[in-house]
């Protein structure tokens, strides 16, 4: 529902001003006058609708949220500015004029829209973590996990669907059988569910979370992701071969992938949680964001 975020920010500087100055007597003038014809503010205001209004719309929608639950969280100014100081010193950029630049070199248009991202960023972090805010503890605690993990799923898109199919295992019946039946991956499903070894950043955050943290012959109880609702038996781990000094990296940009997508999962159960209603027509399929 995005585009770049220059674009969205340009177009919705353009769509606020032309929007405020159709409020006045002017809004019928000619902003344009050619000899082939001249353009009046309605018809521009009605193409930006047409060509940007969707992702200008979706984006003042999360804005609102997002703020709204800055507001909770009493996430204030100040922190924001540390923010900023923070990237400044970064840049090696202390001179406002030089940071913005530096900004715009970036794909960021204006300080106010770095505020802004500023602020969705701290909202997000504050439900999920700082990314690359990982100890040595908890990646030695990723690296006992194995390498890599042999293992077999079953995929759906209903969660009751899901839920049934876990107790019908819990009860006896075949996983493979049952996946066979049953699993919407075409890759693995005629397999009887059959992944073989996969490492890390192969699979779905979700997924690949939960599939190292079995234990060889454990079940899983329904795991949500992108794809729909799996229900993963692991049959087999490998162990790593290398030192923990040489694949602590690896296992650090593992960790932090995962912490993105939580953030992003995050982002996304704020939006549901907030009633949208569209008065415009032309955009009730935005009222979508609740569910998607």
């Amino acid at each position: 529902m995005k585009r770049t975020i220059t674009i969205v920010s340009t177009i919705l500087i353009l769509l606020l001003v032309a929007c405020n100055n159709s409020q006045g007597e002017n809004s019928g003038e000619y902003i344009v006058e050619t000899s082939a014809g001249n353009i009046t503010e309605a018809e521009f205001i009605q193409v930006l609708k047409d060509t940007y209004g969707d992702v200008v719309l979706a984006n003042l929608i999360e804005q609102k949220i997002l703020a709204q639950e800055a507001e909770t969280l009493n996430i204030d100014d100040e922190e924001i500015q540390e923010e900023v100081d923070s990237l400044k010193a970064t840049f090696g950029t202390p001179d406002d004029e030089a940071f913005l630049q530096m900004l715009q070199m970036q794909g960021v248009p204006s300080i106010e829209d770095l505020h802004t991202r500023i602020l969705s960023h701290l909202v997000l972090q504050h439900h999920v973590g700082h990314v690359g805010d990982v100890t040595d503890e908890e990646l030695l605690d990723e690296y006992a996990l194995g390498e890599e993990v042999e293992a077999r799923h079953i995929l759906v898109k209903e969660e009751e669907l899901a839920l049934e199919l876990y107790e019908r295992i819990q009860s006896g019946e075949d996983f493979a059988e049952l996946a066979i039946e049953y699993s919407e991956d075409p890759g693995s499903g005629q397999q009887g569910g059959d992944l073989g070894f996969f490492k890390r950043n192969a699979m779905v955050p979700p997924f690949e979370e939960m599939s190292f943290r079995l234990d060889v012959g454990e079940i899983s109880e329904p795991v949500r992701s992108q794809h729909g609702y799996h229900i993963i038996q692991v049959t087999n781990k490998r162990e790593f071969e290398e030192d923990f000094d040489e694949v602590k990296e690896n296992l650090r940009n593992a960790f932090n992938n995962r912490k993105i997508y939580k953030m992003s999962e995050k982002q996304k159960e704020l939006m549901s949680d907030i009633e949208i209603t569209v008065n415009d027509e032309q955009f009730k399929s935005l009222e979508e964001v609740q569910t998607n």
